[in-house]
């Protein structure tokens, strides 16, 4: 038991207090029966469930008869008109940002399908300034929206859809090789998933980041590597010094997602841009404009990114030419 107590504490910290919650099966809607449980009731039923994906939710509906019995002489009667659900909630609400987004599904979107948080909050690594990313599927949503929101105190970025706009704008992000609701999908917490709704969209969302963005056509390749030598050649008769981080910065981010396309890996902006060249191993890149933005010359940084440039097919400037689109 003391290694369950260890697992317990290191996935839920010590912050963490437990409600038994159940849903009427006749309609949709908030709990109709809520009680708080011990850790130690909570630590004698958590070894019969398996939370892998959603550790922050023990889903009673699981049980199987012949285990049925204990879990009553555990948590009591349990009434065969709804649905249960063991759920984290914070001591201090400020400390647990998991069930801050839960609450707000619980407050807001009670009728919800499918929920997942992403982003720093979901991989560990949030901050003081960290936001709550969050994909709602609702399925009577007269429209999907963004909306930037706070609540409990916490900043909140939500996507709200429809299984079917849900769909549409992950195809048009994965054209444009920017897909960051598969990413919430896949690397998020699943935090409800009422009808299996959630766990085929992360298996999608899995199976498509894994089979990587469309191949780049020779057009966006070529447009591609225009743009990388046109700020090369900036950076290269630049004399000012402000001048040069400017157009250095920009080369960095041409450069760097001229790298990624060459691999076929996807994109990211910002951070995500970084953490896409690490995972690509393209740290020289990364690594060569830092030089140069501490003031040791940008012969290092020019030096990579013809590099880059030779692994897309050299840079191209004479002879490239577009039509203007028709108007």
């Amino acid at each position: 038991m003391a290694g369950d107590q260890d697992e317990v504490r290191h996935a839920y910290g010590d912050n963490m207090g437990w409600r038994l919650k159940g849903y009427s099966k006749r309609h949709s809607g908030p709990p109709v029966s809520v009680r708080e449980l011990s850790r130690e009731e909570f630590l004698a039923i958590r070894p019969l469930f398996d939370a892998e994906d959603n550790p922050w939710l023990v889903d009673l509906n699981e049980v199987v008869a012949e285990i049925r019995p204990f879990v009553e002489e555990v948590l009591g009667p349990l009434s065969p008109d709804e649905d249960y659900y063991v759920t984290g909630h914070p001591l201090d609400w400020d400390k647990d940002p998991v069930q801050v987004a839960r609450d707000l599904l619980d407050t807001y979107y009670p009728l919800a399908t499918a929920a997942f948080l992403g982003g720093s909050v979901a991989t560990g690594t949030y901050t003081a300034n960290s936001d709550l990313d969050m994909i709602v599927i609702v399925d009577d949503l007269p429209g999907a929206f963004r909306e930037t929101l706070r609540h409990r105190g916490w900043p909140v970025e939500l996507f709200c859809h429809t299984i079917e706009s849900f769909q549409d704008f992950v195809a048009r992000d994965a054209e444009g090789r920017r897909p960051p609701l598969l990413h919430m999908c896949a690397e998020g917490f699943l935090m409800l998933d009422a009808d299996g709704t959630g766990q085929r969209m992360r298996a999608e969302a899995r199976a498509l980041l894994d089979a990587g963005p469309p191949l780049a056509t020779i057009t966006e390749l070529e447009d591609r590597r225009y743009g990388t030598t046109d700020l090369l050649e900036d950076l290269i008769g630049a004399r000012d010094e402000d001048e040069r981080l400017f157009v250095a910065a920009r080369l960095l981010t041409c450069a760097g997602e001229l790298a990624l396309v060459v691999q076929n890996r996807w994109l990211g902006h910002g951070k995500w841009l970084l953490r896409r060249l690490r995972d690509a191993k393209e740290d020289e890149l990364v690594d060569s404009y830092r030089a140069l933005a501490r003031g040791e010359g940008a012969e290092r940084f020019i030096a990579v990114v013809e590099a880059v440039l030779e692994s897309a097919g050299g840079r191209l400037d004479a002879g490239y030419r577009r039509a203007a689109p028709p108007r």
